[in-house]
């Protein structure tokens, strides 16, 4: 996936298909956030316990589903940031699965994240830090 740098597998579980027998739409939203949780490891990992001392609010997300995934297909996501605000990010990502050698997408899509300190309910800014490993991963200018 061009300008896609961070790829995280996924494995198709039984329990995430319908009676249909494809994966269902609900399922799509775990597989982001796990790559999203993924991607802070990867390339934020500071530390820091986001969860406590300071968290992430997904503020929107957006799913666009191209073709269905199937129990026992290989699936990817890959996640990049593709802008840095103050005290918010979006993150692009695209679910894909192997199909006759080749990558396809399945869905493709963005989340708005918002950095917030819970103990005073508010916005806080993105640290430097952060924000320096976030540019230097996508070589953003």
């Amino acid at each position: 996936m061009e300008n896609f740098k961070h790829k995280t597998p996924i494995q198709v579980r039984f329990k995430d298909t319908d009676m249909m027998g494809h994966v269902n739409n609900a399922a799509y939203a775990t597989y982001v956030e796990y790559a999203r949780l993924q991607y802070f490891k990867d390339v934020v990992s500071d530390g820091v316990d986001w969860s406590k001392q300071e968290g992430l609010i997904l503020a929107k997300l957006e799913l666009n589903f191209r073709a269905p995934l199937f129990f026992g297909e290989i699936v990817s996501v890959y996640t990049r940031c593709s802008r840095i605000g103050k005290s918010s990010f979006d993150l692009e990502w695209k679910i894909v699965r192997e199909k006759n050698s080749k990558e396809e997408t399945a869905a493709e899509g963005s989340a708005v994240l918002v950095c917030y300190d819970y103990a005073t309910g508010k916005s806080v800014p993105l640290s430097e830090e952060r924000k320096k490993k976030l540019i230097a991963y996508e070589n953003m200018n």
